[in-house]
């Protein structure tokens, strides 16, 4: 039976970068006992509590003998760390705590993995960030590079390496593409132990990543090979130290563990997100079917060839084309969903499938074989997690948890029972089976053990439905997750006698706070906005935008704007003497 470790504490934040993530107090096995933080660093104990609590060699426990890893990691082996360095810029403006593995617990691991290697083998830290994030900035602002020259300094063989092959600069909508010719990757070829065989060749011609040359997709995945470019750091290791973020995100409804290793493709040309058209055209981009936005896809499709080619003028005409087309479609059908970011995503959790499958079964050449090829264990950062529209645009949510364990299926519906989200509906975390030509879990069942008493032996339905952290899905998953905080607004609105309801924000956001609000009985009186340009407009072909000063006073005022902005909109509606129900907004 797999064991599920959750070891929370009341803590909200990581350590600051001056404490260089060192202990706060000399533990009998730490290396550096000469080097101790003089500021209060819980993270380390939480993970090294944790690790116990996991059971390792618990007779050295408390000794400087203890090798809590050893029993994962021998000496010699090269040893892959792998956090999730997603971007170094949250969309959201709610700072970046939620977006990406906080180095603060890659300390300790390091630290237990030195321990376990006894001065032989090697370790790096790495990962395929988005294509056009600065890998510099994240890696100089968070910590990375700091934590890295510390470890070097003390002549250990560590490395902190970028796996992307191709990288971007945006401007204008456009991507600017760079080329790494530092790291190169290995083409590994699944074929017929890719989830995606037996799909028609008509879906597998649709396949698409947004934003990429989709004739280079097509080179990779079609009627007659499935591959993946893998980082060579990746093939190489005889452990991997997978340390996810977890945290809700667009097309696969959360991503944690299995949805980690997408970072192991050092070309994201390579990998499938989801497949053009509606659902009823055998597609899962968006949902309902309409020729404007058949249209747009096929302007996208020009543009992203277009760009690859380095012909950006005409690139830049083909996206005002596609940006209008993409407008006009979505309104004339209200359709809420693009780029398969909803639950309808039939493509993104065959992607994870595969890299799962060659991360645990391709040898150091890249080929397939019958065998688990690599260790693997799993410490997930919970500490800040991220919701709503995650993975990119994520608010911040606090926990103030750690997850371990060393099953990725296990590990990942625990911590989707964890949100709130009831892992069966997720695609992504239900499509595995012992049965499987290569099982990614051998396990039907795991063992929960936590330090808190509503979680510790519990279930993932009883988790899920009694005692869950209560985080808000994507707007694109609500339909299919639910999401609590929205429900209980609605009882409130109820239990006031609320039926008639003004939104305070008249973009996208807002419009999709409509649609759900009249799902439930609220008719939306008008759209409320700050933007002169704005009011006296119709919004969404119904609803009529109006100046703050025209709302009567004593309305109620739902707010749908971003996190950032909502104290700022709670004061103004507190000043327009209205009453504030509640946010709801897409990020």
């Amino acid at each position: 039976m797999s064991r599920i470790v959750i070891k929370q504490e009341k803590v909200n934040k990581y350590p600051s970068k001056q404490c260089v993530y060192r202990p706060d107090k000399a533990f009998p096995e730490y290396l550096f006992s000469d080097d101790i933080s003089s500021e209060k660093n819980e993270i380390y104990s939480m993970v090294r509590e944790a690790l116990f609590m996991m059971g390792l060699d618990r007779e050295h426990y408390g000794t400087s003998d203890w090798n809590p890893l050893g029993e994962i990691i021998t000496p010699g082996d090269n040893v892959l760390i792998k956090p999730n360095l997603v971007l170094d810029t949250n969309a959201s403006g709610c700072g970046v705590d939620c977006l990406y593995t906080n180095p603060s617990l890659v300390a300790p691991i390091i630290d237990y993995v030195t321990i376990a290697l006894k001065g032989k083998g090697r370790i790096v830290v790495g990962d395929a960030p988005l294509q056009e994030c600065s890998f510099e900035r994240l890696i100089e602002e968070s910590g990375y590079k700091e934590l890295i020259k510390y470890y070097r300094d003390r002549n250990i063989d560590i490395t902190l390496v970028d796996f992307r092959k191709v990288k971007t600069i945006v401007r204008d909508d456009l991507h600017y593409r760079q080329e790494n010719e530092m790291n190169h990757g290995v083409n590994v070829r699944i074929d017929d132990a890719s989830a995606f065989t037996g799909l028609p060749m008509n879906r597998i011609k649709n396949l698409r990543i947004t934003n990429y040359d989709p004739r280079i997709l097509q080179e990779h995945h079609n009627e007659t090979k499935h591959e993946y470019r893998v980082s060579e750091y990746v093939l190489n290791a005889d452990v991997i130290i997978n340390m996810p973020k977890p945290k809700t995100h667009r097309k696969a409804g959360v991503t944690a563990s299995l949805k980690n290793l997408v970072g192991i493709n050092a070309n994201k040309e390579y990998l499938p997100h989801h497949t053009l058209g509606s659902k009823n055209e055998g597609g899962d981009a968006y949902l309902q079917s309409n020729v404007y936005l058949s249209m747009a896809n096929d302007i996208l499709d020009i543009k992203n060839e277009l760009v690859h080619d380095n012909e950006m003028e005409l690139a830049g005409i083909a996206q005002s084309l596609f940006s209008e087309l993409l407008k006009k479609g979505k309104t004339i059908c209200h359709e809420k969903y693009w780029e398969g970011s909803w639950y309808g995503n039939d493509t993104i959790w065959r992607t994870i499938k595969d890299l799962n499958t060659i991360l645990l079964y391709a040898n150091k050449k890249g080929k397939l074989v019958d065998t688990v090829q690599r260790k693997m264990f799993i410490v997930g950062d919970m500490i800040v997690s991220g919701q709503k529209e995650g993975p990119l645009e994520p608010v911040p949510i606090y926990p103030g948890t750690i997850v371990m364990g060393t099953d990725p299926v296990w590990f990942d519906r625990i911590v989707s029972s964890l949100m709130g989200f009831p892992y069966m509906e997720i695609p992504s975390l239900c499509c595995y089976s012992k049965e499987d030509r290569y099982p990614i879990s051998n396990e039907s069942t795991c063992e929960i053990v936590s330090n808190n008493l509503k979680w510790d032996g519990q279930t993932c339905e009883n988790i899920e439905k009694e005692s869950s952290l209560e985080f808000q899905p994507t707007m694109g998953w609500i339909n299919k997750l639910g999401n609590k905080y929205f429900d209980r607004l609605i009882e409130t609105a109820h239990s006031k006698g609320v039926e008639e309801v003004y939104i305070f924000g008249a973009g996208a956001s807002g419009v999709y706070a409509k649609d759900l609000l009249e799902t439930r009985g609220i008719e939306v009186k008008a759209f409320i906005d700050n933007n002169t340009a704005l009011q006296g407009k119709m919004v969404d072909f119904s609803v009529k935008c109006i100046s703050p000063q025209d709302v009567p006073k004593g309305s109620p005022i739902i707010a749908s704007v971003k996190d950032k902005y909502i104290d700022e909109i709670k004061k103004q509606i507190n000043n327009m003497n209205c009453i504030y129900l509640g946010l709801i907004n897409m990020g």
